[in-house]
């Protein structure tokens, strides 16, 4: 697992080194000349005109010695000083920096411009994990002239406007190619909308060691399709279908009988040792022609075609592993009637998806009677139903607001999108890095949560099944993409590439996977 850290949690991290002897002042040092091999590596450094935009704080410290070795380089570096440094070790470290050009606020426009339209190279080290609040006027307007500028651009620990905390971002927040994350990855690098700003995330070392980054416990981690491999359910040699569990799928309404399919897919091919599919009658025949495997039970049916609650499916839903619904389901008064009974009900984790989702958004009061062991997997639409909140102020706070709804709820929340993050109620919180635009296309959330059906009824907890799912979804994704265009990628394609991408994380050394 890869550990993300909050800002807080990067200073634990910092106070631990002190602590092993390593002073601040030669951690600033270690981290500067960290970013000029950095830049050395990636574009080389030598006779190129060098722009270091430094705040007043570490981050502009940190700048201040990168300024320093990129002259020992060859490079010819200037700062630009926003604000007299206030920090005393970037005190110490301006005293040093010599020769090196420093210019200063307020400076006229045409010098200004002057000034960063001739470099080759911009870096930013105004703020780093400091940042609050919204971006000075004249901090955004200097951002914006760098846009314009032809140079390549870098940041020093995360681009100035990007919160470390969530991914949140001011307005105006610098557009980087390159992010030199100091001793730890931030939980904004990975998180939109800042993660978009952030470019390619090359982490260095100010001094720390890994012990250090393991003893600060933190909440927030990313996986590696690998590392997927410790999350998977064990498989019993003696086991039979019994042995990995019993899973429930209620999904499907007329019209929509490719959610049901799609989620069952999903499920099938993940490991489940029995899968029950109840869909409307008149579903029942289109999903049957489609799979072999399912126990399926079809469901007296509304005029709309939307399924109604039976006594069946009330026995099928207190014996199974896990359940899910929503997929396909329809929102009408049946589908309002059938989540009641369902959470009367259920003895099993749930997860609720889609319809399901929509219909908890109908019928808000459902929502208080959910009960525990709950998953719910919403894209920001769906999600902005259920909470009130606009799309823009939940893409805009996709971390916070993720881990707000969980706690809030005692719910795991999956909120799908680029980046798709799960949340638990005890505060941690999963950035998913895998996948690509071959996923947006209608059924693939419906693939996803079969996924997620499959992990739970063979008895994963719900965020690590949510984890387990989603990462696996976005590697499927990835893995055909080596093959195909992105265009072409259809969700049906997910599950039956699984068992291949199952096999190769069983045996890593046949494939080279991140």
């Amino acid at each position: 697992m890869i550990p993300l850290f909050t800002a807080q949690e990067t200073r634990r991290l910092e106070q631990m080194t002190y602590e092993r002897g390593i002073s601040y002042l030669q951690m600033m040092e270690n981290a500067g000349r960290a970013c000029c091999e950095t830049l050395q590596a990636q574009w080389g450094v030598g006779d190129k005109r060098v722009c270091v935009i430094c705040g007043k704080g570490g981050n502009g410290g940190d700048g201040f010695v990168l300024a320093r070795h990129l002259q020992l380089r060859g490079a010819m570096p200037f700062v630009l000083l926003l604000q007299e440094p206030t920090h005393p070790d970037a005190q110490e470290m301006y005293r040093r920096l010599g020769s090196i050009p420093v210019y200063r606020l307020p400076i006229e426009e045409t010098e200004l411009e002057k000034l960063l339209m001739g470099s080759d190279i911009i870096v930013d080290a105004v703020y780093g994990i400091g940042m609050r609040g919204q971006l000075p006027p004249a901090v955004a307007h200097i951002f914006s002239l760098c846009e314009k500028s032809q140079a390549q651009k870098a940041a020093i620990d995360i681009p100035s406007g990007v919160r470390g905390d969530d991914g949140s971002q001011a307005e105006g927040a610098f557009q980087t190619q390159v992010t030199i994350a100091l001793g730890c990855y931030k939980i904004g690098h990975f998180s939109q909308p800042g993660s978009e700003n952030c470019g390619k995330v090359v982490l260095r070392s100010f001094g720390e060691e890994e012990e250090d980054r393991e003893n600060c416990a933190t909440r927030a981690f990313a996986v590696t399709p690998r590392s997927c491999i410790s999350l998977l359910p064990p498989r019993d040699p003696a086991g039979n279908k019994g042995t990995f569990g019993t899973a429930l799928n209620i999904a499907g309404s007329r019209g929509m009988s490719g959610a049901a399919i799609l989620s069952s897919k999903g499920a099938l091919r993940c490991g489940v040792g029995l899968l029950r599919l109840a869909v409307p009658k008149s579903v029942l025949p289109i999903a049957a022609g489609a799979m072999a495997e399912p126990v399926m039970m079809g469901l007296e049916e509304s005029p709309e075609g939307q399924s109604i609650w039976n006594e069946d499916l009330a026995q099928w839903s207190q014996k199974a592993s896990a359940i899910l619904v929503g997929c396909g389901l329809g929102t009408g008064l049946e589908g309002g009637q059938l989540m009641q009974n369902l959470l009367a009900c259920r003895k099993a984790p749930l997860i609720v998806d889609a319809d399901g989702i929509n219909i908890l958004a109908k019928w808000p009061e459902l929502l208080g009677k959910a009960g525990e062991n709950l998953l719910f997997t919403p894209h920001p639409l769906e999600f902005s139903r259920l909470t009130g909140k606009s799309v823009e102020e939940i893409q805009q706070n996709r971390a916070a607001v993720a881990l707000e709804f969980a706690q809030k709820t005692g719910a795991v929340l999956l909120l799908k999108g680029s980046r798709t993050l799960v949340a638990s109620p005890d505060g941690r919180l999963y950035v998913n890095r895998t996948g690509n635009t071959g996923l947006s296309k209608g059924g693939s959330g419906d693939v996803l949560a079969g996924m997620i059906l499959s992990f739970a009824a063979q008895g994963v907890p719900l965020f690590e099944s949510a984890v387990l799912g989603s990462c696996l979804h976005g590697t499927c994704a990835d893995m055909l993409a080596l093959e195909r265009s992105v265009y072409g990628i259809l969700p049906s394609d997910i599950p039956e590439n699984l068992p291949f991408l199952l096999k190769r994380l069983e045996k890593p050394e046949e494939m080279p996977l991140g």
